[in-house]
């Protein structure tokens, strides 16, 4: 995120020289100032080559976009041997140089260097500078120096003072000198966090759990120290099995490694829950190996080795969980799953009809037992015997969470036959039988469908046009208007205007600041009481969704809306674009122009995704707004002649879109229409491959219903019913280029 530091050392900066890398000089101050640091940096990646070019104006350009990236590395080799730091841009260059040591957890360096970057700073700057400094001296265990640099920042910047008092007292050892500095804080957000700077061994207010554990663990290396320590380490992971933290202070335990069997057991039954899986597995493998745990151990163990893709030993291990009853009934599901995910498709289908005859009772054995083998014989076209898998688990296991579903795929499967009679019967019944499920719309739908196949075109009218009255959110509603031949409902336009608060303001204000100085976590808090704090009004709620979409933080501005929409705000555009939001709009429109896209399905699947939200990364890894796993984006960067790579590019909006939009026109390349394309895009092409060979795929709509996977089904519907939604909202059209296919 660009600052408001930085724009103001751009404007201020040189002009180019007159020469022939003037106007890229240009073009790179322009795509920083408009927060597009790798732009810059792509800009500058040839003009850096010519040493004549290398001035410091350059270089520090070339620096400052770097950073806005984070790739710290890259500053550090910048700017490491200039001589020129200290007397250019007021310094700006030392400071950058702190900055990049305190990332790349070179405290020692970003000490020396943030003494340097203070020392003839003035005014705001020399607060940051404070606070960068104060934190090399907190990381070191310099706790009194720190405190003195905080107190200093807190005088330089009385925006964010309280939030400084706060780390003065996270770091003073005194209690009464703690209590006297606690006194001086006004602001309510820091002073309900006071009782957690008090706790937690000094420093965990600063951080996580396990950064209070990792201070403890550099603070004293003597036994006694150590040995309690690692006990306590033992204990809080047992007690906060399975969280974030856990997961961080079983990274601090790994540093008395080798670890014994119980404490492997802890951390091991931890991250099964949490992940990472390959870091349980390895925990796991080694208590049960010396004896340690129970089958419920065991079978986490297998779970965390399928999740890993070990599907032989997967199912090796499910093998072993022979008690109580019910777990074992699961795990002899477990075992079936992983050997068809193994290929050995003969021995897991025998397996799933072991667990019918003898695990039967065991619904959450049976039940899915029964779906799989469904599965095995659609894959194989035996789409009769998938129907009487189906059938039979809904008549066997109404009660079950996967009967409603089951029921839906048997009756797609009489419609993909021609079998429209059934087709509709069993429509009907799932919507009499199950009213309130997830699969109840569709069933409604598709019953029409049925209805208008059979040349009943007046009741299918009707059902459709109830349809589209009832949940005219959903993509069936919006199907059903599409059948009817008019348009999805979209909400009456109105203009983006709101309340202001001015608390809700100065948060804001408070949370850059705190952000230009590294204090994300306090900024972080400063989101937290805001959103807590919405409901006190219906427009103090919308407000509030707004500042946060303009912030940079749709993804919270979307869940206040939610509750916004339950308290009774206007169901129209201004309340739907807050739910629906559109940030780095002329990029996504650029990027998906270039690669002959349609803007709004970009849009809608981005806000699948992430809601826009630029950081977020998925349990699997998948990074930024269009979620691309880190080796696909290497890949793609490789194609796209990125002059670097470092995945934390994927957090940039510019550059994730530049990927995601590239991989989803390869997608296109291979299939040219819109249902495959998502598809492909949450489950890879391996199963699309399979799935097009089912009965009736022809038709798109039937594609869909027939994708065995609950996630990428309703996935391709949320989709589709975004892409609809965005085009209402903000006019996103598809353009003479876009290839045919994508509607």
């Amino acid at each position: 995120m660009i600052t408001l530091l930085s724009l103001t050392l751009l404007a201020a900066a040189p002009a180019p020289r007159d020469t022939a890398a003037g106007p890229a000089i240009a073009a790179a101050r322009a795509a920083l100032a408009s927060g597009q640091p790798w732009r810059a940096s792509r800009i500058l990646a040839p003009v850096l080559r010519d040493s004549s070019n290398r001035t410091p104006a350059v270089l520090l350009l070339a620096a400052e976009a770097a950073g806005q990236w984070d790739g710290w590395t890259e500053v550090t080799a910048l700017l490491r041997n200039a001589g020129w730091v200290d007397t250019v841009e007021g310094g700006r260059g030392r400071e950058l140089l702190a900055r990049a040591a305190l990332n790349r957890q070179a405290d020692s360096e970003a000490l020396s260097q943030a003494r340097l970057a203070v020392s003839d700073a003035t005014g705001r700057t020399r607060g940051i500078r404070l606070v960068l400094l104060a934190r090399a001296h907190d990381r070191l265990e310099q706790r009194d120096s720190a405190a003195a640099r905080y107190a200093e920042a807190a005088a330089a910047m009385p925006v964010i003072a309280d939030w400084l008092v706060f780390r003065q007292v996270a770091v003073t050892g005194d209690s009464v000198a703690r209590a006297a500095l606690g006194a001086r804080i006004a602001l309510s957000t820091a002073r309900e966090r006071l009782p957690l700077a008090e706790a937690q061994e000094r420093f965990a207010a600063l951080g996580s759990h396990g950064d209070a554990f990792r201070l403890r663990y550099a603070a004293d290396a003597s036994d006694s120290a150590r040995r309690r320590l690692r006990s306590d380490l033992v204990a809080f992971i047992t007690t906060h099995s399975g969280t974030a933290d856990a997961r961080a202070a079983a990274g601090v335990l790994d540093s008395f490694a080798p670890l014994t069997p119980r404490e492997d057991l802890a951390v091991g039954r931890s991250l099964a829950r949490s992940g990472p899986a390959a870091r349980a597995a390895s925990a796991l493998a080694r208590a049960l190996k010396a004896g340690q745990g129970t089958s419920e151990d065991r079978f986490a163990y297998a779970e965390a080795l399928f999740n890993l893709n070990r599907y032989g030993d997967a199912a090796f291990q499910f093998n072993l969980v022979r008690t109580p009853a019910v777990l074992a009934a699961r795990a002899a599901y477990g075992r079936a799953r992983a050997l068809v995910r193994a290929g050995q498709v003969s021995e897991g289908r025998s397996a799933l009809r072991a667990i019918l005859r003898r695990q039967a009772a065991v619904a959450d054995a049976a039940a899915p037992a029964l779906l799989l083998l469904a599965d095995l014989a659609t894959d194989e076209r035996r789409d009769a015997d998938a129907r009487d898998a189906l059938l039979s688990l809904a008549r066997r296991y109404p009660r079950h969470s996967l009967a409603p579903g089951a029921l839906f795929r048997a009756a797609i499967m009489a419609f993909a036959a021609g079998d429209m009679p059934v087709a509709g019967r069993e429509m009907d019944s799932l919507v009499q039988r199950f009213p309130a499920s997830a699969d109840a719309s569709a069933a409604r739908y598709w019953a029409a469908r049925a209805l208008a196949a059979a040349g009943d075109t007046a009741a299918a009218q009707a059902r459709w046009a109830d349809l589209a009255a009832r949940d005219p959110l959903s993509y069936y509603a919006a199907a059903a208007a599409e059948r009817l031949g008019g348009s999805p409902w979209a909400p009456p336009p109105a203009i983006d205007s709101f309340a202001r608060f001015a608390d809700v303001d100065s948060a804001f204000a408070r949370m850059a600041l705190l952000e230009d100085a590294g204090m994300d976590r306090e900024a972080r808090w400063e989101q937290d009481r805001l959103a807590r704090s919405a409901d006190s009004s219906l427009d103090r709620l919308l407000a509030t969704a707004a500042a946060f979409r303009a912030h940079g933080l749709p993804s919270r501005g979307v869940a206040l809306t939610w509750r916004a929409l339950d308290r009774g705000a206007p169901r129209d555009a201004r309340t739907f674009r807050l739910l629906f939001p559109l940030t780095s709009r002329a990029a996504l429109e650029a990027y998906a122009r270039d690669q002959h896209l349609d803007p709004a399905l970009v849009a809608a699947l981005i806000r699948q995704e992430s809601i826009f939200n630029p950081a977020a990364t998925s349990p699997a890894g998948a990074r930024g707004l269009m979620q691309v796993m880190p080796a696909v984006g290497r890949s793609l960067a490789r194609a796209a002649a990125f002059p670097l790579w470092d995945p934390v590019l994927l957090y940039q909006a510019d550059v994730n879109l530049e990927l995601g939009t590239r991989h989803l026109a390869e997608l296109l390349r291979r299939y040219p229409q819109t249902v495959r394309v998502l598809a492909a895009y949450n489950a890879g092409t391996t199963p699309v491959n399979l799935w097009a060979s089912k009965v009736g795929v022809a038709d798109e709509e039937l594609f869909a219903e027939r994708i065995p996977y609950r996630e990428t089904r309703d996935y391709v519907r949320i989709v589709q019913r975004n892409q609809t939604m965005y085009r209402a909202l903000y006019g996103l059209a598809p353009g003479d280029s876009v290839r045919t296919g994508l509607r």
